[in-house]
């Protein structure tokens, strides 16, 4: 037997006042997408401790929504949070790891990183079941150092192969990498094992029209930061940059992406 669903990924942009559309004005276009598209599990970034709260009273009814701060503050901060659809999945564990030489560190700094970087996973079972079906991994790399792209990257891996020893799962992860596929670090997934990319599908034409990252400009020319990532037992149906502009303004300074996905089950 089969089961399909639909992950998104979607940096939502941290509220900043000086922005062309600010967040008072883009939450709605944002919760618009999301009920529009109407996907199953999001990974999203960038969410600050009020734009999260919002996020969660909007949605109380649909998602249940797991998250940690990056930093150790009630105000100030970012979430890597993950939304989960209670008609589709039940979240059975979850977790959080900086991504840094001290994972288990909240608000602790990794190699050349400018920011905190943290990861957030659950571990899913279908609705009204109680086995454990998927591990959804959601990250936001840094922006400014390499080394710690490529570092934090290495640890979600490590991470999903060292939870693999006790329970083997299917993995999806998600995420703003801040890198492209040309940049090479994509190759430090291979080391670990075979994932697909929600790129995969697309043709070498659509390929330079990728770009997800627009700074409230638009366009397409270009290549991607941000990813849905399978590991092996779950395949890419169909997958899309959602270029929706919503009352003429753009509801992020990045594209969401969003996969319908399969995988066969018990």
């Amino acid at each position: 037997m089969s089961r399909t669903f639909t992950v998104m990924t979607f940096n939502l942009r941290t509220a900043v006042a000086t922005d062309p559309y600010v967040w008072e004005k883009r939450k709605h276009w944002v919760a618009k997408i999301i009920e529009d598209r109407k996907p199953d599990l999001i990974g999203t970034q960038e969410a600050t401790v009020p734009m999260l709260d919002w996020l969660k009273d909007r949605f109380h009814g649909t998602y249940d929504v797991y998250g940690v701060n990056r930093t150790r503050s009630d105000e100030a901060g970012e979430f890597s949070a993950i939304f989960v659809k209670r008609d589709s999945f039940s979240i059975l564990r979850s977790g959080s790891f900086m991504l840094s030489e001290t994972p288990d560190v909240i608000g602790s700094f990794g190699w050349d990183a400018q920011c905190e970087r943290i990861c957030s996973w659950v571990e899913l079972a279908f609705h009204g079941e109680t086995k454990p079906a998927i591990r959804f991994f959601n990250t936001h790399l840094d922006h400014i150092g390499k080394v710690a792209r490529i570092e934090g990257l290495r640890l979600i891996l490590k991470n999903m192969r060292e939870q693999n020893l006790g329970i083997p799962l299917p993995v999806i992860l998600t995420g703003d990498f801040n890198d492209t596929p040309e940049s090479g670090l994509l190759d430090v997934i291979h080391e670990f094992e075979p994932m697909t990319s929600c790129f995969d599908l697309m043709s070498e034409e659509e390929k330079k029209h990728s770009r997800t990252f627009h700074g409230y400009q638009g366009g397409t020319e270009g290549s991607p930061i941000d990813y849905i990532m399978s590991s092996q037992g779950i395949d890419f149906k169909s997958s899309a940059i959602v270029r929706d502009k919503v009352e003429d303004g753009y509801p992020s300074d990045h594209y969401p992406i969003v996969a319908h996905m399969e995988m066969q089950a018990d």
